[in-house]
């Protein structure tokens, strides 16, 4: 059997530099808390950016090291260790995943393997440490996701502008957003609802919305926030920036990233949110609200308040907290440029 690594010595092999919290360090102390530690490890190397013959060696030797600590968890003592019914299910979900053990391993084989495990991994995560799990939570690449975005970003904006007044505004933020909701308390009830509703959304979803509320829902509810309270050129901001600024953001991020600032986050993708979010604002602005004044600078406040929303989220939706932030500053732009009286 190879060598069983632990999750920091993977990394320091790799030249990773995970960000580790105080309630991740005390998790760690228990076995199967470090075996979801390094698997969180394993899973954040699975990166279609930069793949390489040298990656894929690596990510399969660490598949080896959490085999091998599933291997000790669930063997001769099995039945004494907490979680044994989450390890087991790992271990079938990568056991049944892992690519062909003839070559490495191509890009697209070890995606595939990481959105596979990915369930097992939140399920896994959510069980031993819940106190870690937002730190935790992967977001991997998804293109599909990505242009989803966009596409769902221009549609709203095309919307709002149709829309003859604020009442009507509201009155459809309202018609998505409660059915939304009572989707998430439907599906937290009722397992095989919730299974469907991963399968449906699943080139668009991330694993952890199968036990969060899902981001589609926290920006309904954005937008109704936004409907009830923000001018509706800010209200059309924060929406073109949470369309363009996030997905770029992921993107560049992931691909050229290597100043690590808050939670994950990357400069170069931070700043990739900022031209990209600036730039859609520009575009939103000169389409749907062009006699707002200053428009670059109103449209470069609410993606720098965008960008900053999503660093400093924490626990909270993305979804939700960064039309939120865009659409206030943005608002106060044009109150400094008069106008808003």
């Amino acid at each position: 059997m190879p060598a069983v690594l632990s999750a920091d010595e993977a990394a320091r092999e790799s030249g990773a530099h995970p960000v580790r919290s105080k309630a991740e360090s005390s998790a760690d102390r228990s076995p199967a808390r470090a075996l979801a530690a390094e698997l969180h490890s394993l899973l954040d190397r699975i990166e279609p950016a930069g793949w390489s013959d040298e990656r894929a060696r690596e990510v399969r030797a660490r598949v080896a090291s959490v085999q091998g600590h599933l291997a000790v968890l669930v063997s001769e003592n099995g039945s004494h260790v907490e979680h044994v019914a989450a390890l087991t299910t790992l271990d079938a979900a990568i056991s049944a995943a892992l690519p062909d053990g003839a070559s490495t391993g191509a890009a697209a084989e070890w995606v595939r393997f990481s959105h596979q495990i990915h369930p097992a991994y939140e399920a896994l995560l959510r069980e031993v440490a819940p106190e870690a799990a937002s730190a935790r939570t992967l977001r991997p690449t998804n293109y599909a996701r990505n242009v989803f975005h966009m596409i769902g970003a221009t549609t709203v904006l095309f919307v709002m502008h149709l829309l003859p007044n604020r009442a009507s505004l509201i009155a459809m933020a309202a018609s998505v957003t409660l059915p939304a909701w009572t989707i998430e308390y439907a599906r937290r009830s009722n397992p095989r609802l919730n299974d469907w509703m991963m399968w449906l959304f699943g080139p668009v979803a991330h694993a952890h919305e199968r036990f969060r509320a899902n981001s589609a829902t926290w920006y309904a509810t954005a937008m109704t926030v936004l409907a009830l309270i923000s001018p509706v050129p800010a209200a059309m901001l924060g929406v073109a920036v949470l369309g363009f600024g996030d997905p770029f953001a992921a993107i560049i991020g992931r691909r050229f990233g290597r100043t690590q600032i808050v939670a994950g986050r990357t400069l170069e993708g931070s700043l990739a949110f900022v031209l990209f979010a600036w730039l859609a604002g520009i575009a939103t602005l000169l389409r749907f609200a062009p006699d707002v004044p200053n428009r670059a600078v109103v449209a470069l406040v609410a993606a720098v308040f965008g960008a900053a929303a999503e660093l400093f989220s924490g626990d909270l939706d993305d979804n939700l907290t960064i039309p939120l932030g865009a659409a206030f500053g943005a608002t106060a732009a044009m109150w400094f440029s008069g106008y808003l009286g």
